[in-house]
């Protein structure tokens, strides 16, 4: 929509134009404007929660998918929210960090077996925390702790936040990720999924808050890598550029947050015979600006 300009008195339709594209909202080019970009090499961090890197000398172990044989499973008290789950070998670096999820499976007994949060971790072992106490039996034997992001999307660092005002806002948005992964693999194939995601702001409802807190994901733009690899170790690289990425008309006015996500498919749940390491971060932007037409 164009407004006339100048518009005469005795234009009705000129001034109906006028007045409709003011109320669609403020006009402009990047009158909105947000994002991120950096060079600096960061390590995925396999998380629901922030933060989404780790720095590159981190002594914490940021691998996608990640399993450890324990030797013991010790309740904190009966009933209690914590148990402590003993490393059968120690471990280089800590495997797990605060808040991050943590599969527990092939314990005798199988009560032990579950989904828990992390609350602290060494290098010889790990306590978490549920949201219910339980009364746990006392540990027979074998059992494994591990991390498991294949087929999951994991955040990035790279995102921006806009306002949609108007009916007629477009938000355009560019980014850019490069990549560089651990594998073990038999040969079998998997896909590399790296997207573009916008998620919709809404007001904490904590009393005193002025926090946002984001859902309604939708995905804006993806790309998909297949990768086919020999049997054996070793490292892969991508890069993922994505350019002229419109969003909109008709957006619901709100806040709006953008972001890149990635996402290692493999096939063989809960078996897999390709396994994804660590994930080096390299250089990666992604900028959000909102368009009037």
């Amino acid at each position: 929509m164009v407004a006339k300009y100048p518009v005469e008195t005795s234009d009705q339709e000129g001034i109906v134009d006028a007045v409709n594209y003011l109320l669609s909202g403020p006009g402009g080019l990047g009158q909105n404007f947000d994002g991120y970009s950096t060079y600096e090499p960061a390590y995925l961090r396999p998380s629901t929660r922030r933060p989404w890197s780790l720095p590159i000398g981190s002594t914490l172990n940021p691998s996608v998918y990640l399993n450890i044989p324990i030797s013991n499973a010790v309740p904190a008290a009966t009933p209690t929210k914590f148990v402590t789950f003993t490393f059968t070998t120690p471990q280089a670096t800590p495997p797990f960090q605060y808040g991050d999820r943590m599969e527990v499976y092939d314990v005798d007994p199988s009560f032990y077996n579950d989904t828990y949060t992390v609350y602290s971790c060494t290098t010889t072992d790990v306590t978490t925390v549920t949201e219910d106490e339980y009364s746990y039996p006392a540990y027979i034997s074998s059992g494994w702790v591990g991390r498991d992001y294949l087929n999951y999307p994991i955040t990035t660092d790279s995102y921006g936040t806009v306002t949609v005002s108007g009916g007629t806002d477009q938000v355009f948005v560019s980014a850019q990720i490069n990549l560089d992964w651990e594998y073990v693999t038999d040969g079998t194939p998997y896909d590399v999924v790296v997207s573009i995601v916008r998620d919709k702001g809404f007001q904490s409802q904590t009393p005193g808050s002025n926090e946002y807190l984001f859902g309604d994901t939708v995905t804006v733009s993806e790309r998909t890598f297949p990768q086919t690899t020999v049997a054996g170790s070793g490292n892969s690289i991508l890069e993922a550029i994505f350019t002229t990425v419109l969003d909109g008309p008709n957006l619901n006015f709100a806040y709006y947050r953008y972001y890149i996500i990635v996402q290692f498919n493999v096939e063989g749940y809960p078996s897999y015979n390709t396994t994804i390491g660590k994930v080096a971060m390299g250089l990666r932007s992604l900028v959000a600006q909102v368009v009037k037409e």
